[in-house]
């Protein structure tokens, strides 16, 4: 039998995809990319925001409306997790919706539809990655503590649970035996990871472990908060060379007020002391961030107000979402709700004024030469897409285009140096001068 995977959603929702299909082809099945072609279709959805719920049921109409009678859909994910019986009452031809708090009985659901008996689990250790076999990213932790009120991953993930430390060791020593060469941690608040099971902030103690592992070119942080960045941490991150020098911080806002209202537990000046410490401490540290405009109660002073944040911050990246209203968050029923052509307009200006700061950090870099991974060869152009490590391979960032002007066997996954030849807002360009 074979299946096909749809795989909606972030980067932590990915690994679930990888481990259902780890799971699955130890059983019965084969992967196929071919929809026409597979026996068993599955659909893992986001449901953070109703951007993501409509591209979810999107999905699932075309899918309905193009697969064979002969052919099984699934459709799993955060969108089942919140709406399950919604989707069994508006989808009848749904074969299975299967929420997360099921994913431990998935093998067994899926040889129920299949009339035959499976008792395999899902297995961090067991992953077909979907994204390059180079740079996996390794989820340490799952679901959320912090409450923040508008926001729905408590309500779908549940609360904060860190994976052992000696699992995740061994996870990343077998990607590293795989060909990874850049590991990417990921949890919804990276940072307190072992507060639950350790009873202690862990995240400095994982990375010394995980930079002592023969084979990584780079590990990378993803979501750490801005609270429990520790000096630690910070220390930690610059005193190895296998460890980036990025920092991505979610920060949402600038204004105190709106902060507050969001059940952020960080302030504007606590942020951007942090922010300055860590550009002190780190020449050439990356900070990402990302922004919310339109929230509940916010006023043009309170835009404005992170408008001259940013620019005094000076992100290298920097990405932004409109308020999203969801249900059951604590934000749902706040009222003085800004109009969304208010917020669609805050929301282009915040993006302007970022995608001017972004060029001229960017300018900064040429001539600079950069140790970068190689993740892609265009044949038409023949450029290659490479990254170091201010860039992250989750397509928000942007790239380093590179051409090579001698004759080489460079392969994906290899490390060269390029040196940095031109710029735009997002992407940079260069020229491989040595493969390493």
């Amino acid at each position: 039998m074979k299946v096909g995977m749809i795989s909606l959603g972030c980067s932590k929702n990915q690994i679930d995809s990888e481990m259902i299909l780890g799971m699955l082809t130890k059983d019965n099945f084969s992967i196929t990319l071919d929809q026409d072609d597979a026996d068993l279709i599955i659909i893992n959805t986001c449901g953070f925001i109703d951007s993501a719920k409509i591209e979810a049921l999107d999905e699932i109409k075309r899918v309905l409306n193009e697969k064979k009678e002969n052919q099984k859909l699934i459709v799993c994910g955060c969108l089942a997790e919140r709406y399950k019986e919604f989707l069994i009452k508006t989808f009848p031809n749904i074969d299975l919706v299967i929420s997360i708090h099921e994913y431990p009985k998935f093998g067994e659901l899926v040889s129920h539809l299949f009339d035959y008996n499976n008792n395999l689990e899902m297995s961090f250790n067991n992953r077909v990655l979907i994204s390059s076999l180079y740079t996996p990213y390794v989820r340490i932790a799952d679901g959320c503590n912090n409450n923040c009120s508008f926001c729905a991953i408590p309500l779908i993930r549940g609360k904060y649970v860190s994976r052992d430390m000696n699992d995740i060791l061994e996870e990343v020593k077998l990607l590293v035996l795989r060909g990874a060469k850049e590991i990417n941690l990921i949890a919804q608040d990276t940072s307190k990871y072992g507060v639950d099971n350790y009873h202690k902030l862990m995240l400095t103690e994982l990375l010394e472990n995980l930079s002592k592992i023969d084979g990584i070119f780079l590990i990378r942080l993803f979501y750490i908060y801005p609270e429990t960045v520790t000096d630690e941490l910070i220390e930690c991150i610059k005193t190895h060379d296998n460890i980036a020098s990025y920092f991505d911080i979610p920060l949402q806002h600038a204004s105190n007020k709106i902060l507050k209202l969001m059940n952020r537990h960080s302030t504007k000046e606590s942020s951007l002391e942090l922010i300055k410490k860590i550009k002190r401490e780190i020449s050439d540290a990356v900070i990402r961030t990302t922004m919310m405009v339109g929230f509940p109660y916010e006023t043009k002073k309170d835009f404005f107000e992170l408008i001259e944040y940013i620019k005094e911050a000076r992100f290298f990246h920097m990405g932004a979402f409109i308020y999203s209203r969801e249900e059951n968050t604590l934000s749902y029923d706040m009222k003085h709700r800004v109009p969304g052509f208010i917020s669609k307009k805050r929301y282009d200006i915040l993006m302007k004024t970022q995608e001017k700061i972004a060029k001229e950090e960017k300018q900064k870099l040429i001539n600079n030469i950069y140790k970068c991974i190689v993740d892609f060869y265009d044949e038409e152009s023949y450029t290659y897409s490479v990254r170091n490590y201010m860039f992250a391979p989750d397509d928000v960032d942007g790239e380093i285009v590179a051409t090579c002007p001698f004759e080489n066997d460079i392969k994906l996954g290899d490390i060269v140096n390029v040196k940095i030849i031109g710029s735009e807002e997002y992407d940079l360009f260069g020229e491989i001068i040595e493969v390493l």
